[in-house]
């Protein structure tokens, strides 16, 4: 009798083994899962990182490109507005000059208009407000918008990107962490009796659980 009461004590024992170290590694392959898609995300982080520092460079390099075409441009149309206006006052000065002196300032006029004229061709004109005046600023984001076509300029929302998958990460390895508490309720199971079994499987049980669930809200939302 007592010899079958062994046998029936022992196979249970077994069996629990065996449920353990299935437990276990069902634990333990989550575990390697998780452990796999964050360091996916932490690679991803810093690929973000990287076009976000190129993205930058681009960027950088652009607008002062940018600047200096603007700026040379807006330099001419102040020499090219310089000598209109000079024309202009010369023109002026000539209504009232007779003689040798109306030739020189008409000759004078001429030579402003024609400097202006010259000065004319080094600026874009479309860029004109419609009081005469340059407007740089609509120039620099007119050559900003058509640079964007051809090159990636955006380097903040790399760098968000960055920063979101690294907090994915942390956030994985905090499911780990819940995760890789299982095991070690799993492992006491063997080493207490009777009701305890139970409660020691049922506390493992929870936190594998509730780690793989965590993981998987992380993985989907972020």
């Amino acid at each position: 009798m007592d010899g079958d009461m062994d046998e029936v004590v022992e196979e249970k024992d077994d069996r629990l083994q065996t449920l353990m170290a299935i437990l276990i590694a069902i634990v333990v392959a989550i575990g390697a899962i998780v452990v796999w898609r964050s360091s996916l995300a932490e690679d991803a982080a810093g690929d973000a990182d990287f076009d976000g520092m190129r993205a930058v460079v681009f960027a950088e390099n652009t607008r002062a490109l940018n600047y200096v075409n603007a700026y040379e441009d807006y330099r001419n149309y102040l020499r090219y507005w310089y000598y209109t206006r000079l024309g202009e006052l010369i023109d002026a000065d000539l209504a009232t000059a007779d003689g040798e002196q109306a030739d020189l300032l008409d000759q004078e006029a001429r030579a402003a208009y024609n400097q202006a004229d010259a000065n004319a061709y080094f600026f874009e004109t479309r860029y004109l407000n419609r009081d005469g005046a340059y407007n740089v600023q609509r120039q620099l984001g007119s050559m900003w918008a058509d640079e964007q076509r051809i090159k990636d300029l955006e380097y903040e929302s790399k760098f968000a990107v960055a920063d979101r998958l690294r907090i994915k990460t942390l956030h994985l390895l905090l499911a780990l962490m819940v995760i890789s508490i299982a095991p070690v309720f799993y492992s006491l199971v063997e080493s207490v009796s009777g009701g305890f079994r139970l409660v020691m499987i049922t506390i493992g049980s929870v936190f594998a659980i509730a780690g793989t669930i965590l993981a998987v809200l992380i993985e989907f939302t972020r």
